[in-house]
């Protein structure tokens, strides 16, 4: 239709500008390409050049804001630099996690970005020896050298439970979620380390939760609260559970933050908005998805193996108003 050799619509329509082709000729193909709606074979293109140019991202849950914003921060990127991403949701279910992998490595995507289950790691080793260019986000294996880009969830714990002590709290319960999960593990070795350094109540029974589901949270707080001596503040340890957790004291007849303090893992578009604004550790979530992108696609552009790198994001704490003081009985009384 166009008038000239295949090759030349293709360097035209591929952008390329290694020979000198006319304006009217370049117009021409692609009034020529519009009128017959033409789009490229990108499985032929990819067979012929041995590269898709898109790339998988595997996360346990979608629906969960922290997620959806790596997701969201991973498409921009992917977007802007040629790249498609194809998203699958785990739903927290390690065999449906291997099947993703499996299947987005069999079409041939370039590289891909894991939040991992965690209940194995098998098939993350076999990436590995196989060289298939991969990056864990937010969760990562501790006995695995791997690329990673993690969030200092140790750290973050650690000050948010001093926080809580230098308000005078003594008995600060933790609704840790699966404690087989990188994250958590390292928000409960924080937790457990501001405990001792803050001289504050050990009892493991303040330690309560096995999910990130509402009801685990509400099913959680609700035991907390049901002990002799129950906590005079909260560290939770996901943004959906905290949602369960402010049911079950509501429930209980409490008001945050007068009988109890509350401070959530992570900071979301509602949290300042909430009847009683909450306290929150938030995470860099758009920083935390354009690295782990940035990092996958050097390895993905690369000739060479490169080093694996692991890079640690730093989180910024928002006091708002579910956290208080204790209050002495004397001025509990007045």
């Amino acid at each position: 239709m166009a008038g000239v050799h295949p090759s030349t619509v293709s360097r035209v329509l591929r952008g390329k500008e290694n020979i000198p082709i006319p304006e009217a000729t370049r117009q021409r193909i692609k009034k020529a390409a519009k009128d017959l709606k033409y789009l490229p074979d990108e499985r032929a293109r990819a067979l012929r050049l041995g590269k898709s140019h898109t790339i998988g991202l595997v996360v346990p849950d979608i629906s969960n804001v922290f997620f959806a914003e790596i997701a969201k921060s991973i498409e921009i990127e992917s977007y802007k630099a040629g790249y498609t991403l194809v998203v699958c949701d785990t739903n927290e279910e390690q065999e449906k996690e291997v099947h993703f992998v499996n299947n987005l490595i069999s079409r041939g995507v370039d590289g891909l970005i894991i939040a991992p289950v965690q209940d194995s790691d098998g098939h993350i080793f076999d990436l590995k020896e196989k060289k298939y260019p991969f990056v864990l986000i937010d969760r990562c294996f501790e006995d695995m050298e791997a690329n990673a880009i993690v969030s200092d969830n140790e750290d973050a714990a650690f000050k948010a439970v001093a926080y809580l002590a230098r308000l005078g709290h003594k008995r600060v319960g933790f609704l840790s979620g699966r404690q087989n999960i990188y994250t958590i593990r390292k928000r409960l070795a924080g937790y457990k380390k501001a405990v001792e350094e803050y001289n504050l109540e050990r009892n493991e029974a303040l330690i309560c939760g096995n999910g990130f589901t509402f009801e685990s949270g509400y099913e959680a707080t609700l035991e907390i609260l049901s002990l002799p001596n129950p906590s005079t503040a909260l560290l939770i340890s996901g943004n959906i559970i905290t949602l369960g957790a402010i049911k079950a004291i509501l429930e209980k007849g409490l008001n945050i933050p007068d009988d109890i303090s509350m401070i959530g893992f992570t900071d979301n578009i509602v949290s300042p908005y909430l009847v009683c604004p909450l306290t929150t550790i938030s995470h860099p979530l758009r920083e935390m998805g354009k690295k782990a992108f940035d990092l996958l696609i050097k390895h993905v552009e690369s000739k060479d193996n490169l080093p694996f790198t692991e890079e640690i994001i730093k989180t910024q704490f928002h006091v708002r108003r579910s956290t208080d003081r204790v209050l002495s009985q004397v001025e509990a009384a007045w």
